[in-house]
């Protein structure tokens, strides 16, 4: 009985390593797909932390232990640039190289550049950016702040600023030190910052640069080469959207680095640390960037004018029929465009990121119009002009066209119709010698009408006076012959008495 529960133990076992052998080649950075880029997880990648970063919103697109706090060697050197080109110290001022440039531990890795050396502060950053310079990191803190310490005090300073919780720097070069340390998520928040500036994407992408050192009476050239294999063409890990930055080792730390990459408007940072070798720490790297290159889609300039609608243009045709179903409202669209192969990529399933990029595309836009937005207007009749300048300074013009047919309102019959001469009217000058004419022909009116009355008062005293003159005679013959009837009358009524 219990050589038969052994047998069925051991069974079980066996069925059980077979389920997880496929979980458990699954967990491993040999089971990466290259052909399905858009698939990644933290096992396919070697290094300890890693994170991927949206350059230019902050949006974390990958994240594997990002928040772990690690050493990050010379990947320190981002900050220290970074605050360099921030001081506002002019690129072709000459500078002295202070003794404090060879205070630093005996390995420490060089440009080198020796105490009196004179050169411009832009063959200093190069040189110790290129080379990883502890020599150059020690003298452009002199040179910005005074001291190193202070110097370190405003990298701890800046690193809080740009919210990063879990840093804190004890030199400005990255040697090993118990207190300096950070986060794969705060290195590439810094980083993020960096690369906005043109002066710094131009030094970290520089493969090879030849700086000019004045030592003493002798004139130095000395040629310093970038150690970052994805810039090197010849290199099996080229990446030709690669645009930096910074690589970072010691035995502590292990290998590291922050990587920079672009492609058609979206540029991603990658951080990675203590990768398990020189090597791996590339291949995490482009593993991250072709991720992160899946996780967005490109949009046309038609798509994104679309989409910003009337934030751009909503026009307002005059004289439309009245049963027009938007009341002679255009929303245009746009044709002829001057780059007909530009994309905005924009981060998919991200609502925010949309918007953002939205109110981006509308801010660049300039529109001016051309017609006068008078009815009829036809489908695809050109309206204006607009002017786009694209992230990297293009400038993309196009024509703005009506997006369908509007007809003109039927005129409408009037007195015009009938009386054509009536349409002189419309002229101002026209309008206004009539009026006078007017004013003239209504004055003589009146003072024909004033002289009128009077004639008629006049004729009516006349008369008024012939009237009564007449009723006074015919009223004095009465009387007379009353007189003369009574008289009459008087002799015969003698007569009768006779």
């Amino acid at each position: 009985m219990l050589r038969r529960l052994r047998w069925m133990a051991a069974l079980l076992a066996a069925l059980l390593a077979l389920m997880c052998a496929p979980c458990a080649a699954a967990e491993s950075p040999a089971d990466y797909n290259k052909n399905v880029p858009q698939i990644l997880t933290e096992a396919n990648l070697y290094a300890e932390c890693s994170v991927l970063v949206d350059a230019d919103s902050g949006d974390v697109l990958f994240s594997k232990n990002a928040q772990k706090r690690m050493y990050p060697a010379s990947t320190t050197k981002v900050m220290t640039l970074l605050l360099a080109l921030e001081s506002g110290v002019a690129m072709d001022t000459t500078i002295v190289i202070p003794k404090q440039a060879s205070e630093i531990p005996a390995d420490s890795s060089l440009i080198p550049v020796f105490p009196g050396d004179m050169m411009t502060f832009r063959d200093l950053l190069y040189g110790f950016m290129l080379t990883s310079g502890n020599d150059g990191a020690n003298a452009i803190a002199v040179m910005v702040n005074g001291s190193v310490d202070g110097f370190v005090e405003r990298m701890n300073k800046r690193a809080r600023e740009l919210g990063c919780e879990d840093t804190h720097f004890a030199n400005a070069h990255g040697y090993h030190d118990e207190n300096h340390y950070s986060t794969a998520l705060d290195l590439a928040r810094i980083t993020c910052e960096a690369v906005k500036l043109e002066a710094f994407r131009k030094i970290v992408s520089t493969a090879s640069y030849t700086m000019t050192i004045q030592r003493g009476r002798n004139t130095i050239e000395n040629r310093v080469t970038n150690t970052n294999q994805l810039l090197k063409k010849e290199s099996s890990y080229y990446y030709a959207d690669a645009i930096g930055v910074k690589t970072g080792y010691h035995s502590m730390a292990g290998q590291c680095f922050v990587g920079a990459a672009e492609r058609d408007g979206v540029r991603l940072v990658s951080v990675d640390l203590n990768s398990v070798g020189a090597a791996e720490k590339w291949v995490d790297t482009i593993r991250l960037f072709n991720y992160g290159f899946t996780r967005y889609t490109g949009y046309s300039m038609e798509e994104m004018f679309t989409f910003a609608g009337s934030r751009i243009a909503t026009l307002k045709v005059s004289n439309a029929i009245e049963s027009d179903v938007n009341g002679g409202m255009v929303f245009p669209r746009i044709a002829q465009i001057s780059a007909p192969d530009y994309v905005r990529m924009v981060e998919n399933d991200n609502a925010s990121a949309m918007e953002r990029a939205i109110d981006d595309f509308v801010s660049r836009c300039e529109l001016t119009i051309t017609s006068d937005m008078v009815a009829p207007i036809s489908e695809g009749e050109i309206l204006g002009r607009l002017r786009y300048v694209d992230q990297s300074g293009q400038v993309i013009t196009a024509m703005v066209v009506a997006d369908r047919t509007i007809p003109e309102q039927p005129p409408k019959v009037g007195l015009t119709d009938f009386f054509p001469f009536l349409r002189n009217f419309e002229n101002p000058l026209v309008v206004l010698l009539a009026a006078v004419l007017i004013l003239l022909l209504v004055l003589l009116l009146i003072a024909g009408a004033v002289r009128s009355t009077r004639k008629e008062r006049r004729r009516k005293r006349i008369y008024e006076a012939r009237r009564l003159e007449y009723m006074r005679r015919v009223s004095a013959q009465n009387r007379r012959k009353a007189k003369a009837k009574s008289r009459r009358q008087e002799r015969y009524d003698d007569e009768d008495d006779d």
